[in-house]
């Protein structure tokens, strides 16, 4: 745009410089053009509209054939006459030549004038002369001028400059949204990950140090969040196995009975805690062929008794070939034992949990209980949180199910069955080398 207005000014200023001059030499030569010389005597015939111009244009504009001696041949009116009379013979000298007049009686704005001698008659001179104009001349002469001669430009340097701006908008922030797609991959699986430093401007550069060293700091105290957490529950191991121990040796009672009961829900929470610490702590490798079938059996067989003795059934319906997929074989069957054991706590006794294996890669289990109101469904899958106190829970083993399966690069999820109950299936990615 800077260019654009530095051309229209230098554009501008020659057109006003040059505008008097052009139009002088315009009037020369159709004076010249319609000149006759009938026996040596000059005669001019000018055309009816360019006559009228002249008559119309109240002495602004002048004429005069003159020759060597300044004896003024014709005229367009006397106040040409009195004008051109100030000629001297040095401005009739040279062929063409630009200078000022005034008026005779020395009133009034100069003129300005333009002698040109004829061509094969060096002893005729023609004279033009132009007053002092209306600046709405100008301005409509250069209005005129900038539209044949520049308007037709303004819209190709329009539309180049929206293309460049709009270019130059997404050249800038291409950087930040190669950032902004690296940041969402830092999860917390991933929290070595840093934003890249390189290729980054040197405006940007310091924001993104800052956010490293924040993400630093977070992993940081992440680690001596998880370290803890591990470190407690195998410290709490053996304390719990001598109280269970110990207890052996009491007589039966209420008190021993609660206390038994006690322990049993302690030495869950240590053994899930144990569990999240080693899924944290775990890098992702997903071994192929591994069977969901096999997965299956080998789960609800551990489970069973534990139905069983609270008078629950379970029941496990096999897909009808091999659904291999890809995953890590003992977290996953974690995942499957906690979601069996989430039903069997849920379900009322003298109903039966079921587990199905879908061909498509996915593993169901369905309880009878109350089911799960849909605005909880995202809540349930958060540590610690106990939607339903009765069912004396650490609020760890559906987490435990929903890490996992982000691990595996698959997801859970939980619908209402169809006669009551909750449903919940692990959707995991198929072993497309074994299909």
């Amino acid at each position: 745009m800077l260019l654009l207005a530095s051309v229209m000014a230098h554009y501008t200023w020659l057109a006003i410089d040059n505008l008097d001059d052009v139009s002088l030499q315009i009037q020369a030569e159709q004076i010249a053009e319609n000149l006759q010389l009938t026996d040596g005597a000059p005669t001019l015939r000018l055309p009816e509209n360019l006559q009228r111009a002249y008559d119309q244009s109240s002495g602004s504009y002048l004429y005069a054939l003159i020759d060597s001696k300044r004896n003024i041949l014709i005229a367009s009116e006397d106040k040409a006459r009195d004008v051109f009379s100030a000629l001297s013979a040095e401005q009739l000298q040279r062929p063409e030549s630009y200078f000022r007049l005034i008026n005779g009686d020395g009133s009034g704005a100069p003129y300005y004038v333009l002698q040109k001698t004829l061509v094969g008659r060096p002893d005729l001179h023609v004279v033009v002369a132009q007053g002092h104009l209306h600046s709405d001349v100008y301005i409509d002469t250069l209005l005129t001028e900038f539209a044949s001669h520049i308007g037709w430009t303004l819209p190709i340097i329009l539309i180049g400059t929206l293309l460049f701006s709009v270019w130059t908008i997404r050249t800038s922030l291409r950087p930040i949204k190669d950032l902004s797609d690296r940041a969402r991959m830092i999860r917390p699986e991933t929290r070595g990950l840093r934003l890249p430093t390189s290729e980054v401007s040197d405006e940007m550069l310091p924001l993104i140090q800052a956010i490293n060293t924040a993400l630093d700091r977070f992993e940081k105290g992440f680690e001596v969040q998880r370290r803890f957490t591990a470190n407690a529950a195998h410290e709490l191991r053996t304390p719990l196995a001598l109280l269970t121990a110990r207890l052996d040796q009491l007589e039966e009672s209420a008190t021993a009975q609660q206390l038994a009961s006690d322990i049993e829900r302690m030495s869950r929470l240590v053994a899930q805690l144990l569990l999240v610490s080693r899924l944290e702590n775990t890098t992702p490798n997903l071994e192929p062929g591994v069977d969901l079938n096999v997965v299956g059996e080998t789960v609800v067989a551990l489970m069973a008794p534990l139905a069983i003795a609270q008078n629950k059934a379970i029941a496990l319906r096999r897909a009808s070939a091999p659904v291999t997929v890809l995953a890590m074989h003992h977290q996953l069957e974690d995942a499957v034992r906690n979601l069996i054991e989430n039903a069997i706590s849920h379900t009322p006794p003298g109903t039966e949990v079921d587990v199905w294996i879908g061909e498509d890669g996915s593993l169901a289990v369905r309880d009878h209980g109350p089911g799960v109101p849909a605005d909880l469904r995202e809540r349930i899958f958060e540590r610690f949180w106990r939607g339903r106190e009765r069912s004396g829970g650490a609020g760890l083993g559906l987490a435990i199910v929903a890490e996992t399966m982000r691990a595996h690069g698959g997801r859970v999820s939980v619908e209402d069955a169809h006669d009551g109950g909750a449903v919940f299936t692990l959707h995991l990615q198929l072993d497309k080398s074994a299909l």
